[in-house]
């Protein structure tokens, strides 16, 4: 018994400093994250319409390459992306702000009026 004790606190104390090094992993800021969610929404409608299209290419997993595209485009590592996502959902205050600042984002990427060149023959 008196070997265990010391065993456990030595073991809970590993788990505490565990933490306190998660929670402060450099985490993305909301303006960079609100526009990374945007792209990673976009890629996952342009696959969905891809596959409703022709259902083989649902095999092949699409969806993941055109996430690293998402991930290279914007400068971050895939382990930086979810790390910060994760850390978003542990803390619903600042969730809640990068959720709604996405939707914002897109409204405004929705109402950006796309200029399309029309060649004459």
């Amino acid at each position: 018994m008196k070997i265990i004790k010391p065993f456990l606190f030595c073991l809970m104390m590993v788990f505490c400093l565990m933490a306190c090094n998660n929670s402060k992993a450099k985490k993305i800021p909301i303006n960079n994250m609100k526009k990374i969610m945007w792209d990673m929404i976009c890629a996952d409608e342009l696959y969905a319409q891809t596959v409703a299209k022709d259902s083989t290419l649902k095999k092949k997993k699409d969806n993941i390459r055109l996430y690293e595209q998402v991930f290279t485009v914007n400068n971050i590592s895939k382990e930086a992306f979810y790390s910060s996502y994760r850390y978003y959902q542990e803390h619903p205050d600042e969730f809640k702000v990068l959720i709604d600042s996405v939707q914002s984002y897109g409204n405004t990427q929705k109402i950006k009026p796309v200029k399309i060149a029309i060649q004459k023959p």
